[in-house]
């Protein structure tokens, strides 16, 4: 929550020290939501990524040559997944607030590995094309769901350490994707090596996606595995940090209010910049990798790498903000130093500092989709608008898919220099709207201050409290 002295927001004022046993309630319920919620999110991003990226994997298997794809036809194969995805992702967040996450999103995890399991039975360009297209329409509901969900169930202070936990799901699941598929392709049978990534890999997210539906819940408010107490102690801790609340009716001009605020778009343009080299990575870091002289299986292997540094910043972006609660400024200092170090990859032939920039540009790479999803999270309000603002934002990491697809084109090969040049670019885009962002919330801060006007909620209808989102008086941004 956010006061008018500006502090709060930094403590946490829905987690100040109250009874003994007000505090013991609250620690249950977290440990009760974070069991439920956490595993199995997790484990499901982990697959998704694995399943989105494992196209990649299969075309270092040998996929191309099997289907004859020639020119740039894998690379439009590979965008093919982010034309949908860029525009089911508000869909699917108002879909989710109607239905519930329990039912929601194991419903699209089924859906979308069963088309990763048909890209096996593909024979040719066009059926590749069109279940990827398929592919997008489902898988772009988890993230931006998860997102939303949490903010439900976690004050703001609560969800950055979880935000940051899932999405390092997604660069552990680079740290294992090589390393399966180098297994999965080298079995002996009646199929050819990559159609056994494909589909081994899509029969494990269907057994997560069954064990979800066991595990989650919607609400705090309607959760089975709570106490009377805890979910009475819950729902006060989340009624002072404004949390949302399940209750909330779905308010059709907070969706206009959250495509025609420019800031939700700097969100989403830094996630989109990010979302681009982290895109890239995952989809191309074995082709990278085998460019440098390695064997097919060699290259697999060694993407766990980069995919490890990425892992370990991104646990790392978990305490930032407790370290220091200025999103902005971390964004900044990741964004520069992955700046930095994509000019270096582009710029020298020696293939072994070439591949620990590589790795160090991931380390880079990796914090600043979290980072900007967390600071979303704690700067819009009201129940749609933020629905709306966590899709649009994660909706631009689908351009970056897109147009991130084409930056690594064969005739770029072996040294890519286009490509690690454009993420390059990319960064110095991230650094220049978070200070841009830094400098708004700053400025309106000291506005609200200065006006020092009186806010009593209670002198407002529910709906009209609801429709001022992040414009209320007592508002303040975190930057």
């Amino acid at each position: 929550m956010s006061t008018k002295d500006g502090k709060s927001s930094e403590r946490g004022v829905s987690e100040v020290v109250g009874g003994a046993e007000e505090q013991r309630l609250r620690r249950s319920y977290l440990r009760k939501a974070d069991l439920h919620l956490l595993p199995p999110a997790f484990a499901m991003y982990f697959f998704a990524i694995i399943d989105r990226n494992n196209i990649g994997n299969a075309k270092v298997a040998g996929m191309d040559v099997e289907l004859g794809l020639h020119g740039e036809q894998f690379n439009w194969i590979v965008s093919a997944f982010f034309f949908t995805y860029i525009f089911f992702e508000i869909p699917s967040n108002i879909i989710l607030k109607r239905v519930g996450a329990r039912i929601w999103l194991p419903f699209i995890a089924i859906c979308w590995s069963i088309l990763v399991a048909l890209m096996a039975a593909a024979k040719s360009y066009g059926s590749l094309v069109a279940v990827r297209v398929l592919l997008g329409v489902f898988e772009a509901g988890y993230v931006p769901g998860f997102i939303y969900l949490t903010s439900f169930w976690y004050t703001k202070r609560q969800q950055a350490p979880r935000i940051a936990l899932f999405f390092s799901a997604g660069v552990f699941a680079g740290i294992w994707a090589g390393p399966l598929a180098a297994r999965l392709q080298e079995i002996n049978g009646s199929l050819m090596g990559y159609q056994y990534i494909f589909i081994i890999e899509a029969s494990i997210t269907v057994a997560l996606a069954v064990i979800m539906a066991i595990m989650l819940q919607n609400y705090p408010e309607t959760a089975t595995f709570l106490t009377e107490d805890e979910r009475a102690a819950a729902l006060r801790m989340l009624a002072n940090d404004k949390a949302l609340s399940y209750n909330t009716d779905y308010r059709p001009r907070q969706v206009f209010r959250a495509l025609s605020d420019w800031t939700i778009w700097g969100y989403a343009i830094i996630f989109w910049a990010a979302a681009t080299g982290g895109a890239t990575q995952a989809i191309f870091g074995p082709t990278l990798i085998k460019a440098m002289g390695y064997t097919s299986t060699r290259a697999q292997v060694l993407s766990a790498a980069p995919s490890a540094c990425g892992f370990a910043s991104q646990i790392l972006s978990m305490f930032l903000p407790r370290l220091y609660p200025r999103f902005s400024v971390w964004i900044m200092i990741f964004s520069a130093a992955a700046c930095a170090f994509y000019a270096v990859i582009a710029t020298v032939e020696n293939i072994h500092v070439r591949f620990a920039f590589l790795c160090l540009s991931n380390f880079a790479l990796s914090p600043n989709m979290p980072l900007v999803s967390i600071w979303m999270s704690n700067n819009v309000m009201g129940v749609t608008k933020k629905g709306v603002a966590s899709a649009v934002t994660v909706m631009l990491g689908g351009v970056a898919g897109l147009i991130g697809s084409h930056i690594y084109r064969g005739k770029d090969f072996p040294q890519y220099r286009f490509g690690h040049i454009f993420v390059c670019v990319c960064n110095a885009v991230i650094f220049v709207v978070a200070f841009a962002l830094n400098l708004y919330f700053r400025y309106e801060n000291r506005r609200r201050d200065s006006q020092n006007e009186d806010f009593d909620p209670s002198a407002f209808s529910k709906n009209e409290v609801e429709d001022m989102c992040d414009k209320r008086p007592d508002h303040r941004y975190t930057w």
